[in-house]
């Protein structure tokens, strides 16, 4: 197992160096790397890490605020010269923190570390992908079961996640929480929504109707709904 890393440093040098030692690191597949915190929200929430190498200390957004900003929580090594953010950084449960300049033997330590805990969420998770999914949405994080989730509908930067009782606005695009979906009754029918197709009740030309909604069907994915749906 490779972990999908995403180095987010404003320095160079620590940039080089992190990637050194990604790359000499049997269990890591670096994505990429980003100098700031609005470039690394808008890469975590199109492309799906695994773990993220976070510098603490940055221009404008912090390591910190970029956590709190974040649709959903990939493992978290910090690193920075400060130690004094230390406490801060592990009340968002991070898996540890290293002190700059970084040992290659003390970083690799950081990485098993990751590895070992990363082995027992995905063996715990495949229990429930296809049942269930966490939604955070005014600072806390919401069950909800599948099952209860009638639509997703992109609106600007936010997406809408609708059930038959309430409402809830996360933060992140469309592509990506279609490609975290783990469940294949749900369908992306149309740029701005993605589908439960146990739910729908009519389909109708270019259209279809989900309690009471009309959603738009586009003419590239028409094709796949009407190969989803049992048609006699």
């Amino acid at each position: 197992m490779k972990l999908k890393t995403l180095i987010v440093d404003d320095d160079l040098m620590s940039q080089k160096a992190l990637t050194h030692l990604c790359n000499q690191s049997p269990q890591i597949a670096l994505q990429s790397t980003c100098s700031n915190g609005g470039e690394a929200i808008n890469y975590v929430n199109d492309h799906k890490v695994d773990l993220l190498l976070l510098d603490v200390e940055m221009p404008e957004m912090n390591g910190i605020e970029l956590l709190e900003n974040l649709s959903y929580f990939p493992h978290v090594i910090m690193t920075t010269g400060n130690t004094e953010y230390a406490y801060e950084a592990y009340e968002y449960n991070v898996t540890d923190f290293l002190k700059k300049p970084i040992i290659p033997s003390r970083f690799q330590k950081a990485i098993n570390k990751v590895v070992e805990t990363h082995s027992r969420i995905e063996q715990y998770a495949q229990t429930s992908l296809g049942k269930e999914i966490y939604i955070k949405t005014d600072g806390r994080l919401v069950r909800l079961e599948y099952d209860q989730i009638l639509y997703f509908e992109n609106v600007g930067d936010y997406v809408k996640v609708i059930t038959a009782d309430n409402s809830y606005i996360i933060y992140g695009a469309l592509k990506a929480i279609d490609k975290k979906i783990k469940n294949s009754r749900f369908l992306k029918v149309h740029r701005s929504f993605i589908v439960n197709l146990d739910k729908i009740v009519d389909i109708e030309d270019n259209s279809i109707v989900i309690d009471k909604k009309v959603i738009p069907i586009s003419r590239a994915h028409k094709p796949l709904l009407l190969n989803s749906i049992n048609l006699l």
